[in-house]
């Protein structure tokens, strides 16, 4: 019992809201909670198509070759490759989470995953609609300062997670 509100907090925290919330004001917790399910309606095959993809990319993509290219044995193009994946990644981030702990467990480093998760804010297919808004000086310094950064933090969060090990 113990285990599962370590695991499932967040959910034991939502029904204990919810709960609450329909004791205080039925109505506004009932349109809640029908707000919440459509949400999690337009979201639900897609996150089951995502995990889809993350079974199918363990099976089809050795651990070997996710260490050589992303582990340390990748180096310094391992935080390259990294960095490009990170800004043609497209969709919401919830997509990309399971995914890059999928990588992680069959042996890529944290500081790809945070390079990946970093260079995520720069997306190349976004870029013309940023521009469109808040003009090129603007997008493109955010862009190259962003990618910039993303390999120095990725190897300070690595450093920082390794630290945590021992």
């Amino acid at each position: 019992m113990m285990n599962m509100v370590r695991t499932q907090w967040l959910l034991l925290f939502t029904v204990n809201l919810y709960l609450y919330a329909f004791s205080v004001a039925p109505e506004r917790a009932a349109n809640a909670l029908s707000i919440g399910a459509n949400t999690l309606g337009s979201v639900v095959l897609l996150i089951c198509s995502v995990f889809g993809l993350v079974g199918l990319l363990q099976t089809w993509i050795s651990r070997d070759l996710i260490v050589r290219l992303l582990g340390r044995e990748g180096g310094v193009k391992g935080l390259v490759i990294a960095t490009i994946c990170g800004t043609v990644l497209i969709g919401p981030a919830y997509i990309i989470f399971p995914l890059l702990m999928s990588i992680q467990k069959q042996g890529a480093r944290w500081a790809v995953i945070t390079i990946v998760l970093t260079s995520y804010a720069v997306k190349v297919q976004m870029i013309p609609v940023e521009v469109g808004f808040l003009g090129w000086p603007f997008s493109l310094a955010r862009a190259v300062i962003t990618i910039g950064l993303a390999i120095p933090t990725g190897l300070i969060v690595e450093a920082f997670m390794e630290r945590r090990k021992l």
